[in-house]
């Protein structure tokens, strides 16, 4: 005798992910239940710097899923949408101080002119074109627009406002048992039986999958004080953050600097990439040297005062890639993990596609190659364990 349903979908991690993907499900009609250890957007969503932007993203397959992203987040940003008053276009900027960061820059000029988008150069010169206040070091800008920013927890927020959501926090995900006809999900409160689960847990994935190679990358940041007026009007970014995301792990002479400003008047400077995933650890040198080069691209900040640091975690796979389907081994469940802070840019594009995966259609014409690159299957992955 099969067992009643009491959702269609439980959603284990209510991150901007599972938010995302928690509104679309709802949005077909589907009853949702969202869990989490802790509440919304307590991890990564809620200390991102908010950047919905495809230069940043390693080119290919995240180049592309990040355009797709971007395009679709300004649909649910129009008047009605979910994200109507959170999403904002802005302009970015990103530097080269060396020759390195200059043939950086070349590639990223490159990427956005192949894959034909909505991001465009505005501006490419030496010096202090199109931004007023840059450091004497800063040897070449190139200016964006196209691109925008939203906070990760008003994100959430939104996403999980819609009908047909249940929000149930703090409630840890202890084990699972799939059948023929569901999946029971044995939380720290209780039972709860579903149609379907999708695990958009981030760093905790590892804890219940342990041949899953998402590993908790830390990074430090740092947040100043306030004060009137905002010169700077989109995130300054070093073109060593791009060759941090492209080559292979190794120490850059200059560090990869994000100088972000926020609507408080306040900065937002990050940040760094570190594999002991620690969120206690605050690392002082690291953010010295991180002060050091923001101040010397943007001397204003020279006097503003630091009111907070903070180490921050994303999970990171080993290839640089999320992690999203179907369990070999259990179908009912479905993966989403491994963003390493790409999961704002990227939360509507792939919140729509799993909840097809969801319902047994298929993704989004021009991008089925690119969700199947994601698939768990190009990882060796074993029988889930409990929590």
């Amino acid at each position: 005798m099969s067992l009643p349903m009491d959702y269609d979908v439980v959603i284990a991690g209510a991150g901007v992910i599972g938010a995302s993907t928690a509104f679309h499900l709802a949005r077909r009609g589907m009853r949702v239940a969202v869990i989490d250890a802790t509440g919304p957007a307590a991890a990564a969503s809620g200390a991102s710097d908010g950047a919905v932007s495809v230069a940043s993203k390693k080119p290919g397959v995240m180049a592309r899923l990040a355009t797709a992203s971007l395009l679709y987040t300004r649909s649910l940003a129009q008047t009605g949408g979910p994200l109507h008053g959170i999403y904002s276009a802005r302009p970015g900027y990103f530097f080269a101080t060396d020759p390195a960061e200059e043939l950086a820059l070349d590639s990223l000029i490159s990427k956005l002119s192949g894959l034909g988008g909505p991001v465009t150069v505005t501006a490419d010169g030496n010096g202090n074109i199109g931004l007023a206040g840059l450091g004497p070091t800063v040897r070449r800008l190139v200016t964006l627009t196209g691109e925008g920013h939203m906070l990760g927890f008003e994100a959430v927020r939104a996403y999980l406002s819609a009908a047909n959501i249940e929000t149930i926090w703090p409630d840890r995900l202890m084990r699972w048992e799939a059948d023929d006809a569901g999946i029971t999900v044995e939380t720290s409160k209780g039972h709860l039986r579903a149609g379907k689960m999708v695990a958009a847990l981030g760093v905790s994935s590892a804890a219940l999958f342990p041949d899953l190679p998402v590993l908790p990358r830390a990074g430090q940041l740092i947040v100043t004080d306030r004060a009137p007026g905002q010169p700077l009007p989109g995130a300054l970014t070093a073109a060593s953050y791009l060759i941090a995301k492209t080559a292979e792990r190794r120490a850059l002479p200059n560090p990869p600097v994000v100088i972000d400003p926020l609507v408080t008047g306040q900065f937002l400077i990050g940040s760094s990439r570190e594999d002991h995933g620690d969120p206690s650890r605050v690392d002082f040198p690291t953010m010295r040297k991180l002060v050091a080069r923001a101040v010397e691209v943007w001397p204003a900040l020279g006097a503003r005062q630091i009111i907070r640091t903070f180490a921050g975690i994303r999970a990171a796979v080993i290839d640089g890639m999320p992690i999203v389907g179907a369990v070999p081994q259990t179908p009912r469940l479905i993966l989403a993990t491994g963003f390493e802070g790409d999961g704002i840019c990227l939360s509507a594009v792939m919140g729509r596609e799993i909840a097809a995966m969801v319902a047994g259609e298929p993704v989004t014409d021009g991008l089925a190659a690119d969700i199947s690159a994601l698939t768990p299957r190009r990882f060796e992955i074993g029988e889930a364990r409990s929590a």
